[in-house]
Order: structure tokens, then C-alpha cells, then sequence
């Protein structure tokens, strides 16, 4: 091929005709070079790089990442199926869709399980992979709106420079919002609807393998696309554009409803829902509200709860707000943006779904800066069906891009100098404003710089202990107690395909629980696999039998399997104990409850019946004075019905308390022998209002020990037990306990408040 001759000097003289003569071959290796190295750019304006070496695990070892990894190691080593794997959550199991693991990915990789290095992640991969789809998809989405490709170019750039794309890299299959504009996609240029069905059931396929949020936002810009055929047909009664309709959406529905149990959606047991419906929402206010001053360099950030700075994370960036303003100036004051109108009438169709969208991430208790616009509760219809979306604030994503989309076209209509001019300086405001959510962004991956693996738990001795294990459990069997501890020690169980009886999943399996909660039993009453590693997730006393077994390893107490009691392991300290013990779900106080209570929430723990016992190692408790001499027991609980309560402590009553369902605050002098003990034992005993209906005649005021659905428990002599209902309705939730020497001087400054944190079970 002959290169083209050119002038050098009198192009080099004048800029403007150099540009303007280049051969059109230069321009077309120009753009395609921009837009090979546009997404790279975004990528390692966002991520470290260090993330797409597949070796580095260390990284992702933390947060819900962990959960994704464990998911595809598990499955890598011990599948069972096509999509489950029981090594996590043993002996149940969970499914690839349940651990978040990427479906797509793990049967991409599991083929190829032999050739793999002994470490290996595949999130990093993804994350290049979603950065350059999610660019190549926005620019065919905008290309035939752009009156060329460069300014198709700079849209793509635009819709790749949405925060929420990148907020989402901690949920690593929901950075695919690609699907998302590929959705809008077909529903705006794909032409035929022949070729439309094959592109909704690819895409609905692939989303329903990869995660459900995705499906149904994807489902319901698919839903204006059915009703684009299916209203003006319904109107004229024309039967056979309505039957045309009707089979065509009935073959896409058919693709997610196949891929979904390919990746483990329908298994046995699985929960559909979790808690924190109305809780993850989006605020009225997310589209302009930073909610980190970091986060922004030129609008004020407002402070969110929780659940709202999460999911509900919505913030479109600084250039992307101006962006939308002068689509609205554009459309009502130039003629030529008024040449967009043909595009907003396609869009129609997308009004009732997007409202829907809308309205589903506001949910039931919508705010604006954190104030209560609207706040009503769900009708018991609809409780199931929230539980499924729970993290409902994502919903807005459709919403976002379609709002960007639309501002795009507007703008692409206007004078191509005035687009030249003001697309740039979008993306560069954008780019500023954004700059610190950035590298917050890339912080966040930061670790991946390192090839080290284990932070919290670097002796080799791990190891040995693992492999001398025929199974890990951990005490108490809740992943959040500490995160970190379990992904590393689970990591080393899964690589030798050693059961673990526990796993944090995004949606639970009764079953597994049951399983689990008997495991959890067994141990308080001090029976242990002797061949299984036991590792503490909070420092927990052990019933007196286990107490020679315990030792420590990097600050972790363990109990070790029996093959590998020789191991030079130090003996247990114990860390001080704050004097204020606490009963909710990420709480040191779950590990001093017997069997007699149910599984903590937020605020803190219920009794399943009307006897409970709470044992506190009060010897390593850490009081306000060095060594008091006396004991104030201040406790906050509350009843489900009005009852009187028996405390005891040591086996001798000390007081009784009237509780109520609002929660209320107690005080109970203890005897100075309380010290003396290495432990407290404090007893709670209902008093019920009245004798207990049983089966065949009436028991008598005494506590009565009852069944806890499938849970170990002694009955008193032989008397029948109460019904279940009855004896529910005696427990009492205790939510804190303080120890305090009633000589001390009182502390000037009030205590914090105690901060409501909903469990993070994957909102995924």
C-alpha cells in the first residue's frame, strides 16, 4: 500500500490545513485509537491496575468481594452440580446465584479449574471487561443521534462517566451496566422485531444468569417495549398484532426463566427475600446530592443514612446536572434542538416503566435531604415481593441514563459549533468535579499493589491447621462478627476443599440455618467435631470441657482439630471486655447467650421462651474503677406482652423487673460476691401473667423450658409444653447490659448514641 505524499512544510506552517488535509485513512486510525484508548483511560481513572492480574487475591479478600471470591473458589473446588458448590455453608451448600460469584465468569473458568495458578480471582477481569463494553455499547446507542463519530465519541465518554458505575465495583456483576444501555439499545435502534426478540432474549437471558437487580431493570424497558406494540393494537383490536406480541414476549420470558436456575436461583431452601425493604432506598434528592463532600468538588454534600449512601447512591456528577440544563435551555430556545422531538416521541412507551422505577426506589419512606416526604406502611401483600428488592435505590439507574440519553440527542441537534464547544466542556467539568470520587474509586482497590494474601492471619501455621482439619467452623456463625478473619481462614478451607458451616450469602437458606443454629447449640453445651478447626470471630468463652483446647494464633482463638494439637499455639488472652455488653447482630454479647435465645437483630436478641441464661466473663470485664467493691447491673429490654421478670444472678434472685413492649431501662444492685466469680451468670425467668393453656389442662406460673423447632432443649419433668405461640409470647428481648460501680464519680459527658446499622447482608 502507498502512503499518501504530503507537503510537510507548508502543512506545518499552518495547523489548520494540516488538520483539515489529513487524509481520511489518518482520521479513521485516529479515531479508532481514540476509542481503543478512551476506555482504558476510564479504567485506570476509576480501578488500580494491579486488579487485572488474576493472582492478586489479598484485595479482594474483604467486604463483599470476599463473598464473590469464596463463591467461585468453592465452586472451583468442591461443585457438586452445574451451579452449587458444598463447601460453604456446609452441608447445604449455596449456589453460584446466591454467593453473587458471577455465574457467567465461574462457568467461563471452571472448564480450565486444573490449569489455573492456586490463586486466582476473576473480579479484576471484570471490571476491564464491564469499562470497555459499557463505552463500546454507549456509542452505538448514541451514534445515530450524533451528527457524527466524533461527537458519538464524546457521547459515549459522557455515559461512561456516570458515578454509579463505578460506586457499584463493590457489588462487582452490577458495574455490568452495559446490559442497562444495551436494553435502551434495542429498544431505540434495533428496527425489525424479528431482530428485536433475539436481542431481548440474549440480553434477558444473560442478565437473569448474572444477577437479578439487572433482570428487572433491563425487564422493564423490555416492558415499554412490549407495550409499544401492544397498546396501539390493543386500541384497533387487531388480533393478530396482539398474538404476534403476545408469543414473541412469552419466547423472551422463557430465556431468564432458563438461565436463572442454570445459575442456581430455584435451589431448595433459598430465601427469595431479605430485610431492609424501605431501609436501601433512593432519596428524591439522589441525582444532586453528592452525599460525600469528597465526592464533589463543587456541589455540597448531605450527609445520608446508611442504606440511602449506598444503594441509594445516585449522584450524577456536576457536568452531567449542566448537561441536562442546557438540553432544557437548548429545546426551548433553538430551533434546531426542537429537531429532537421525533426521538422523545419514541420514548413514550418508557414513561410508565421509568415511573414504576422511580417510584420502587423512593419506596414506601421517601426523603429529600434526609427529610420525610412520604412515609406509610406496606400492605401485607406487598411485603413478599419488597423483600426481593430490597435494595430498591438501585432502580433509578434506568432512570439516569435514559435522563443523560435524552439530554445527549437534544444536544446532538443544536449547531454542530455550538457541540464542539459545549460537549467538551461537559466532560471536563464532569471530569472536575468527580476528581475526588475518582481516586476514592481507585483507594478502594488500592490493595491490589500487593501480592501479599493474608493480613490478619500471616502464620504459616494456618496452614497446618487446615490441612490437619477434616472441616472449619466458626463461633459464632456469623461472617460480620469479623469479615476479614473469615474470608482469609475460608479461603485456605475452600483451596482444600474442607467444609465451613457457615457463609454470608445474599439470600439465606432455611435450611443451612437450621443446620447451622443446631451446630451453634451443640457447642454451648460443649459438643465439638473433634477433627474440626473451631475459629472464634469474637473472643467467646468455651464451656468448661473445651477450656484445654483453647489457644491462640495471630490474636484468634481457635479450637484445634485433634491432629494438630502438637502445634506450638499460644495460650488464650483475653482482650478487656467493655463494661457496657451489648446484644445485637455484630455484637460481642451474642457470644455470652445460652441456647435459650433466637438469632440477634440490629437492636439486639430475643428469648425463645421464658427462661434465658446470659454468662459474662467478669473477670477480664474492664470497669470504670480499677477495683470496685460493689456492682450496679443496668440492663435495657422490653417484652412482647406486659410481664414481670425474675432476675437472677448466680442462681440467686436478685430482683424483678416489669417489661413492656417499649424497651425500658433497669437498675439492679448486685451482692459483692458477684465479683468474686470468674463468671456472671444472669438468669431471666417470666413470670406469666396468668397460667399457660396446654394441651389437656393448665400449667402451673413456674418457667417452663420449650422446643425451639428442631433446637436441642430439656423439658422440666415430663409436663407438657406449651404451645409455641404462647411461649413466644413470653420471651423478652434483651438489648443491653452495663456493669457500673454505683461509687464512681458520674461522667460529665453523655454517651454517644448508639447508631442503627442494618445488616449487610448482599443486597445483591
Amino acid at each position: 500500500m502507498r502512503l499518501p505524499t504530503w507537503n510537510w512544510r507548508s502543512l506545518l506552517s499552518q495547523p489548520q490545513a494540516f488538520v483539515t488535509n489529513m487524509p481520511p485513512q489518518v482520521w479513521t486510525g485516529v479515531f479508532r485509537a481514540a476509542c481503543c484508548l478512551a476506555p482504558v483511560v476510564l479504567f485506570l481513572c476509576f480501578f488500580n491496575p494491579y486488579i487485572v492480574d488474576p493472582t492478586r487475591i489479598g484485595w479482594v479478600l474483604e467486604a463483599d468481594w470476599g463473598q464473590h471470591v469464596l463463591g467461585w473458589n468453592a465452586y472451583r473446588h468442591c461443585a457438586d452440580s452445574l451451579n452449587h458448590q458444598t463447601c460453604l455453608a456446609a452441608p447445604i451448600g449455596n449456589s453460584l446465584m446466591s454467593l453473587d460469584a458471577n455465574p457467567p465468569f465461574a462457568f467461563l473458568f471452571k472448564p480450565f479449574s486444573e490449569l489455573l495458578p492456586d490463586q486466582f480471582q476473576y473480579i479484576g477481569l471484570w471490571f476491564a471487561m464491564c469499562v470497555g463494553l459499557h463505552f463500546f455499547v454507549a456509542y452505538h446507542l448514541v451514534r445515530p443521534y450524533a451528527q457524527n463519530r466524533w461527537m458519538a465519541f464524546g457521547g459515549a465518554i459522557v455515559l461512561s462517566l456516570l458515578p454509579i458505575l463505578y460506586y457499584r465495583m463493590r457489588h462487582d456483576t452490577l458495574v455490568a451496566q452495559f446490559l442497562v444501555l444495551w436494553g435502551l439499545h434495542i429498544f431505540l435502534n434495533v428496527q425489525t422485531e424479528r431482530a428485536k426478540m433475539w436481542h431481548w432474549i440474549a440480553l434477558l437471558g444473560f442478565a437473569g444468569l448474572l444477577h437479578p437487580y439487572l433482570l428487572f431493570m433491563i425487564a422493564a424497558i423490555w416492558g415499554g417495549d412490549v407495550l409499544r406494540r401492544f397498546w396501539p393494537a390493543a386500541r384497533t383490536f387487531d388480533r393478530k398484532a396482539l398474538l404476534d406480541t403476545a408469543w414473541r414476549a412469552v419466547a423472551v420470558l422463557v430465556a431468564p426463566i432458563i438461565t436463572m436456575g442454570l445459575a442456581g436461583t430455584y435451589t431448595k431452601g433459598m430465601a427469595p427475600g431479605a430485610g431492609g425493604w424501605g431501609y436501601y432506598t433512593a432519596g428524591i434528592d439522589s441525582f444532586f446530592n453528592p452525599v460525600r463532600q469528597d465526592f464533589s468538588n463543587i456541589l455540597k454534600a448531605t450527609p445520608l443514612n446508611g442504606g440511602q449512601s449506598f444503594e441509594g447512591y445516585q449522584y450524577l456528577g456536576f457536568g452531567l446536572l449542566v448537561l441536562i440544563v442546557i438540553a432544557v435551555v437548548l429545546y426551548l430556545t433553538s430551533p434546531e434542538a426542537k429537531r429532537s422531538k421525533e426521538f422523545l416521541n419514541k420514548l413514550w412507551p418508557l414513561a410508565l416503566p421509568m415511573l414504576c422505577l422511580a417510584l420502587i426506589a423512593f419506596s414506601n419512606n421517601a426523603k429529600f435531604f434526609n427529610m420525610t416526604v412520604w412515609n406509610f406502611p406496606l400492605p401485607e401483600a406487598l411485603r413478599g415481593p419488597a423483600a426481593i428488592l430490597r435494595a430498591s435505590g438501585r432502580m433509578l439507574w434506568p432512570v439516569a441514563y435514559l435522563l443523560i440519553l435524552t439530554s445527549l440527542v437534544v444536544l446532538f441537534k443544536a449547531r454542530p459549533k455550538m457541540v464542539a464547544v459545549l460537549l467538551p466542556l461537559v466532560i471536563a467539568v464532569q471530569a472536575y468535579d468527580i476528581a475526588g470520587f475518582a481516586a476514592a474509586m481507585r483507594k478502594a482497590t488500592g490493595l491490589a499493589q500487593s501480592e501479599k494474601v493474608y493480613y490478619l492471619t500471616p502464620s504459616p501455621l494456618w496452614d497446618k491447621l487446615v490441612e490437619a482439619s477434616d472441616g472449619v467452623d466458626f463461633y459464632p456463625a456469623n461472617v460480620h462478627l469479623n469479615q476479614k478473619l473469615f474470608y482469609e481462614v475460608t479461603w485456605r478451607a475452600t483451596s482444600n476443599k474442607l467444609p465451613v458451616n457457615t457463609m454470608y450469602a445474599a439470600r439465606e437458606n432455611l435450611i443451612q440455618v437450621s443446620h447451622q443454629e443446631a451446630g451453634q447449640d451443640a457447642f454451648k453445651t460443649g459438643d465439638v467435631k473433634p477433627n474440626h478447626l473451631l475459629v472464634f470471630l469474637k473472643q467467646c468463652d468455651a464451656p468448661a470441657n473445651l477450656r484445654p483446647r483453647l489457644r491462640m494464633l495471630d490474636g484468634v482463638w481457635i479450637l484445634p482439630p485433634e491432629a494438630a494439637l502438637d502445634l506450638p499455639l499460644d495460650k488464650p488472652v483475653w482482650d478487656p471486655i467493655r463494661s457496657e455488653v451489648r446484644f445485637g447482630w455484630l455484637d460481642q454479647g451474642t457470644c455470652m447467650l445460652d441456647q435459650n435465645w433466637s438469632r440477634p437483630d440490629t437492636e439486639g436478641t430475643w428469648s425463645d421462651g421464658p427462661d434465658a441464661n446470659v454468662m459474662i466473663p467478669i473477670k477480664h470485664v474492664e470497669f470504670e474503677t480499677t477495683r470496685p467493691r460493689k456492682l450496679d447491673l443496668n440492663l435495657k429490654a422490653k417484652s412482647r406482652i406486659p410481664v414481670h421478670v425474675s432476675v437472677m444472678v448466680n442462681d440467686v434472685k436478685v430482683d424483678e423487673i416489669e417489661l413492656k413492649p417499649r424497651a425500658t431501662e433497669h437498675t439492679i444492685s448486685l451482692p459483692a460476691s458477684a465479683l468474686r466469680k470468674d463468671a456472671l451468670k444472669i438468669r431471666f425467668v417470666v413470670i406469666p401473667p396468668e397460667p399457660i393453656t396446654v394441651e389437656g389442662g393448665t400449667e402451673s406460673s413456674a418457667a417452663v423450658s420449650v422446643s425451639r423447632g428442631g433446637r436441642s432443649q430439656i423439658a422440666q419433668k415430663t409436663e407438657p409444653k406449651p404451645e409455641p405461640q404462647t411461649a413466644r409470647n413470653l420471651g423478652i428481648k434483651l438489648i443491653n447490659i452495663r456493669l457500673s460501680d454505683p461509687d464512681a464519680e458520674p461522667d460529665d459527658e453523655p454517651a454517644a448514641p448508639m447508631q442503627k446499622v442494618w445488616r449487610p447482608v448482599s443486597t445483591s
